[in-house]
C-alpha cells in the first residue's frame, strides 16, 4: 500500500509543477510595462493611470507627449502615465521610437486591449483613465493638456453630489 501512496504523490508533485510551468507560460503573450513585467493595473494599485494610445503620424499625439510628460513628471506620487503604440510597433524598435517621440513615461507592449477588456480606439490621441482601484473612470478622444487631465481626474474622484428632490 505505501509503494501506491508514494506512486501517487510523486505522480500528483509532478503534475502540479507541469501545471505552474504551464500557467507560468501563459503569462508570457501578456502586455508588459518597459520594465518588461506582465502588464497589470494591479502593478498601479493605489495611482490613477492614464493609458494614452498615440503613434508617429498622428499630429494632435505629437503636440499631446509633452503635456504628458508634465504631468507624470509633475504628480508621479499620484498618477502613472503609459503610453500604448496604435501600431502595434514593439520591441526595441518601439523604445527607439518612443525616445525619437520624447516620450517620457512608461510604455505598454504590447497593446493591452484586450487584457483590459478595452476596444482599441477608433481615432487618436484617444487617453483611458483608470482610477486607483483599477476601475475605468474615463475614455477621453482627441489631445489633452495635464491641466484638463488633472480637472478630469477630480471630476471623477469627487463624490457625486445628489440632486435635490423636487417638492
Amino acid at each position: 500500500m505505501s509503494f501506491f501512496w508514494e506512486h501517487a504523490q510523486s505522480l500528483l508533485r509532478k503534475g502540479s509543477a507541469i501545471l505552474f510551468l504551464f500557467l507560468l507560460s501563459a503569462c508570457n503573450d501578456s502586455a508588459s510595462d518597459r520594465s518588461n513585467q506582465p502588464f497589470s493595473l494591479t502593478t498601479y494599485a493605489g495611482k490613477w493611470v492614464v493609458l494614452n494610445y498615440w503613434a508617429e503620424w498622428c499630429a494632435p499625439c505629437i503636440k499631446e507627449i509633452p503635456e504628458l510628460n508634465l504631468l507624470q513628471a509633475e504628480h508621479e506620487d499620484d498618477i502613472t502615465v503609459l503610453a500604448v503604440n496604435f501600431d502595434r510597433v514593439t520591441g526595441a524598435e518601439l523604445t527607439a521610437l518612443s525616445e525619437k517621440m520624447g516620450i517620457q513615461f512608461g510604455l505598454v507592449d504590447p497593446d493591452p486591449a484586450e487584457t483590459l477588456r478595452l476596444s482599441r480606439p477608433a481615432s487618436l490621441p484617444t487617453t483611458y483613465i483608470f482610477d486607483p482601484t483599477g476601475k475605468l473612470a474615463a475614455k477621453l478622444v482627441g489631445p489633452q493638456t495635464s491641466a484638463e487631465l488633472l480637472a478630469r481626474i477630480e471630476t471623477v474622484s469627487a463624490p457625486s453630489k445628489a440632486m435635490p428632490v423636487a417638492e
